[in-house]
């Protein structure tokens, strides 16, 4: 089984597994038979638990990447500038916030030449800064780190940064900072579920793309 066939398995199997999740939240209400007033508390409640499936799921799908990416042993010669930076940037903390204090400027230098002079074989961190807000800007700003191809806003008439900014993410912002006026509908419900279901594809098709085009090799 090859390691592109590997990646397509896990992150179907994960988008099959986090649609299944909502269609279960789609109809939870109908079939428990909710009064007026649970029905909204569910309603206003559930887009941060579709909100969290999104986050959840570039999590897994771009660890699932990173783990194929780093099964190939890559040294830092071969990979893009891009993944190089990331890959550094992740390592080294420092060097978004550079220390004061000598000792620890020290610590840091040492731990760069240790880096440089051993074993240059490359083991990307697997794990992705959403900044635990995933809008359109952050989406797009996680596939250029990773040399993939960003998403077009429009698809089949369908404006997703819109729906993505402005409807899931202003609806779950919301909810998580306790603003008691919110009152989602159904109808917003259902278009958070399905933009979910779009982006999920897109993305996978992006990091499909990549992977089976060695975006990550330094050109």
């Amino acid at each position: 089984m090859t390691n592109l066939t590997l990646l397509e398995q896990e992150i179907l199997s994960d988008i099959e597994n986090r649609r299944d999740l909502m269609s279960r939240i789609r109809v939870l209400s109908k079939r428990y038979g909710f009064s007026d007033e649970d029905e909204q508390l569910f309603l206003n409640y559930s887009i941060p638990i579709i909100y969290s499936i999104w986050e959840g799921f570039v999590q897994t799908s771009f660890q699932t990447y990173v783990r194929e990416i780093n099964k190939l042993e890559l040294d830092l010669s071969q990979v893009s500038q891009k993944i190089m930076v990331y890959h550094l940037e992740s390592r080294f903390p420092q060097f978004g916030q550079y220390p004061n204090d000598f000792k620890k400027k020290v610590k840091f230098f040492e731990g760069l030449n240790f880096f440089y002079t051993s074993s240059n074989i490359l083991q990307i961190n697997p794990s992705v800064n959403t900044e635990s807000n995933i809008s359109w800007k952050i989406l797009n700003k996680i596939l250029k780190n990773f040399e993939l191809q960003e998403i077009e806003p429009y698809q089949n008439g369908y404006y997703l940064p819109d729906k993505l900014d402005t409807l899931l993410l202003k609806i779950r912002n919301n909810v998580a900072h306790g603003e008691n006026s919110i009152c989602v509908h159904r109808d917003d419900l259902e278009q958070c579920i399905n933009l979910v279901q779009i982006l999920m594809e897109l993305v996978f098709d992006s990091i499909k793309t990549g992977f089976l085009e060695n975006s990550y090799l330094k050109k």
